[in-house]
């Protein structure tokens, strides 16, 4: 499960470390991880790669960020947590061994990452969708319900890596889809070397249900394959930035939308966290003059960023289209669409680096760098 799973990390170690841990969560988590396939060959196994991987995943969200550090955590979990983990019982010492640092460190390098991914990344999406059905039923008090469900897909390289038979300089990159609301990824995969993100939307959501939701993302996936993908063969939506990497279709956006001239928006709010005042307004209008597939929408998005004191700081201008009519999609919901994308960056990726230190791992070559993004869970 990658880092940018972990939306809380505090909570998640006291979920699955504390004295009295949540007996029926651990357990969904251990019996998702003991469906991943074991590489090795099955003589002289004395730890199957469920529990391996379970152990590994309880000791990255007890702190550790490398392989040693992993190998240490581990020696220290609770016993309780190693049954549970299905770890080999010694029953000379009556207790429960965990794998050793080295057995992990094969482990990583020996799975196939992709294939973990696809198994994890379906774990979350049942387990999210789950808890929005609880929310349905009144389970979450206070919580609503999204009518549409928000995916952000985006791009990541993992520093100080190179990928399984490359050379220096080709470092290993994933391609993640993101669940706006929860900020967790449910799916996720290496991009091949020689290609980019675009090319593979379709494999990164080929195991996605997306009856009812949106994806978002970035200028680079404002594609007529893409689309035409989503919103015709897919049954999904669509909401996407546009640049001048398109430069017809930026046009026609241009041309369909009304002047940008101050109280003419369809929508604006004022955002004063972060030590800044940030306006943001947007315009909407029908695509019906836009040769783009699917399209039903396009925007525009303006940002002006203010200091305190009322000093301008800067001012973007962002425009885009969606398959979302105006029945499905108000100026209000669309800019949440487009702002609640970066949640990828900033709820995902931030924590990736920041707080899981995914950029200065010690799993430099191979699959075990990508591995070692799988690992954390919320």
């Amino acid at each position: 499960m990658s880092v940018s799973h972990a939306v809380t990390v505090e909570s998640s170690i006291t979920e699955m470390v504390s004295p009295d841990p949540d007996t029926t969560a651990v357990a969904r988590l251990v019996e998702m991880l003991h469906q991943i396939a074991d590489p090795r060959d099955v003589r002289g196994i004395q730890h199957v790669a469920g529990s391996v991987l379970a152990v590994m995943v309880f000791a990255v969200l007890a702190g550790a960020r490398n392989f040693r550090q992993i190998g240490d955590r581990a020696a220290d979990l609770p016993q309780d947590l190693l049954g549970r983990a299905g770890c080999l019982f010694n029953t000379v010492t009556g207790r429960y061994v965990a794998s050793s640092e080295s057995t992990m460190r094969r482990m990583a390098h020996a799975i196939d990452a992709d294939a973990a991914d696809r198994t994890v990344g379906a774990w979350l999406r049942a387990t999210a969708q789950a808890t929005a059905q609880a929310t349905a039923q009144g389970g979450e008090q206070g919580r609503p319900v999204p009518e549409l469900v928000g995916i952000a897909m985006d791009g990541k390289v993992i520093g100080n890596t190179i990928a399984a038979g490359g050379a220096p300089g080709t470092e290993i990159k994933l391609f993640s889809a993101l669940l706006h609301e929860e900020a967790i990824v449910i799916a996720q995969l290496r991009i091949p070397a020689g290609t980019n993100e675009i090319t593979q939307v379709q494999a990164l959501l080929a195991a996605t249900d997306l009856t009812g939701t949106v994806i978002t993302g970035d200028a680079a996936h404002a594609q007529h394959a893409t689309a035409a993908h989503l919103a015709g063969e897919r049954g999904g939506g669509y909401a996407l930035t546009v640049k001048a990497n398109q430069t017809a279709l930026l046009d026609q956006i241009i041309a369909a939308l009304p002047p940008a001239a101050p109280g003419t928006e369809h929508h604006g709010e004022i955002d004063t966290s972060k030590g800044r005042i940030v306006h943001r307004t947007i315009w909407t209008a029908p695509a019906a003059a836009v040769t783009f597939p699917a399209a039903a929408q396009v925007f525009r998005i303006r940002r002006d960023t203010f200091s305190h004191d009322g000093t301008r700081l800067s001012k973007e201008v962002v425009h885009g289209v969606t398959s979302l009519d105006t029945t499905t999609a108000d100026p209000v919901t669309l800019a949440g669409l487009i702002r609640r994308h970066w949640a990828i960056e900033n709820r995902s990726h931030w924590v990736r680096d920041v707080v899981f230190g995914e950029d200065t791992q010690h799993a430099y070559a191979g699959t075990g760098a990508h591995a070692m993004a799988t690992l954390p869970v919320d």
